[in-house]
């Protein structure tokens, strides 16, 4: 697509200029062939007459001029892209040039040296573009995955500000694959945190298992997170199938039980057959459930206290008895005066969810503040939310 919008861009400076400017019969002769061979779409044929051109001895300033534009438009259109940036590097080196028509050519430039993969000199005609007042921000996209190649990954991630706010400008998100050469530099460097946030924007707009699994692992090694929300980490993990194993499914097992939450680790260990050495696991699991089970009877949706509300509330949650878990936490929250307010909306929305509340679950996981960690796990849910 680039090989071609750039080739008649500068076709269109070129074609008509035969005419145009003085030249000697036996240099405009040739020239004049070429450019009808370009528009009959004959590269090989309009090289062969730029050729003979260039044996013409003692070529003006002005012929010399046109037949490079020429030669640029018929290289590019035969592939020849070494010969198009020898004629781009004359064109642009000199002083005759109109400045119309700079930024263009610099333009080309930078298409036919990333079809040669000759990154140092992506960057270097990229830089000058931008730095003349080019405003394409797919040329400022062609330095940094220039820079990229070329390990260059600190001036990856100082030329992203500029690109996000050019973008910006024109209306524009960043497409997948700037984000992935964001995530790599980022990853490059050890930029942790920013990496975090790329996955992140990736997660929620081109969402696929791997993001989620690589984002979900990452989370709870963030600054700032908050452990009591190890196991709803598991939960989007469970929701977006990254959990892969038995030894997963255990080790979520182990999160709800240090959670309180016996019936969601049982509900956990049914999910896939657990080795033997899971034993001692399961009967702790089978043994709390029982206690749990003693202790919930003497709370109920009735209850007018909400904190026992929102407690039995999240145990039908891990009973995965969404629908009983959704008007138990809105009475609870209804009631107001809950310590941890943000962590029952972040459940609350999570069972609307799972009951196929949408609508519900959006507007009440949209009203989680207050606690980072489950701001941004509310968010993270959002996503599913469809």
């Amino acid at each position: 697509m680039w090989k071609r919008l750039f080739a008649w861009s500068v076709l269109g400076v070129a074609l008509g200029s035969v005419a145009q400017v003085n030249l000697r019969s036996e240099v405009a002769k040739p020239l004049q062939a070429a450019q009808e061979a370009i528009q009959s779409k004959q590269p090989e044929e309009a090289l062969k007459k730029i050729h003979e051109a260039r044996q013409v001895a003692q070529l003006t300033a002005a012929e010399k001029m046109l037949l490079e534009r020429l030669s640029v438009v018929a290289a590019m259109n035969a592939q020849k892209f070494d010969l198009a940036a020898s004629s781009l590097d004359y064109l642009l080196q000199s002083k005759d040039l109109p400045e119309v028509d700079r930024l263009t050519l610099m333009e080309t430039m930078v298409n036919v040296s990333l079809r040669t993969k000759d990154y140092p000199r992506v960057v270097e005609w990229s830089r000058r573009y931008l730095q003349q007042g080019g405003t394409n921000t797919r040329i400022r996209l062609a330095l940094m995955q220039s820079l990229s190649v070329q390990g260059a990954h600190q001036e990856v991630l100082k030329e992203m500000p500029a690109k996000r706010q050019a973008d910006a400008a024109a209306g524009k998100l960043p497409d997948e694959a700037e984000l992935r050469l964001y995530a790599f530099s980022q990853q490059q460097v050890k930029d942790e945190a920013g990496y975090v946030k790329t996955l992140t924007e990736l997660v929620k707009r081109f969402p696929s298992q791997a993001y989620w699994g690589d984002l979900l692992n990452r989370i709870p090694r963030q600054t700032g997170f908050n452990g009591r929300y190890q196991l709803d980490v598991f939960r989007l993990m469970d929701a977006t199938e990254n959990l892969e194993d038995a030894e997963d499914y255990a080790d979520v097992a182990q999160a709800a039980l240090n959670a309180g939450l016996p019936h969601e680790a049982q509900r956990m260990l049914d999910k896939v057959p657990q080795p033997a050495t899971a034993g001692n696991l399961k009967k702790q699991v089978l043994q709390r459930t029982a206690e749990d089970d003693k202790a919930m009877q003497a709370v109920g949706p009735n209850s007018e206290d909400a904190v026992l509300l929102a407690q039995w509330a999240d145990v039908q949650l891990s009973k995965g008895a969404w629908k009983a878990a959704v008007p138990a936490y809105e009475k609870a929250l209804a009631k107001g005066g809950l310590r941890r307010e943000a962590e029952t909306r972040l459940h609350c929305g999570i069972a609307m969810l799972k009951s196929d509340q949408a609508d519900a679950a959006k507007a009440m996981l949209a009203s989680v503040k207050g606690d980072d960690t489950a701001a941004l796990l509310a968010s993270l849910w959002l996503n599913l939310a469809k």
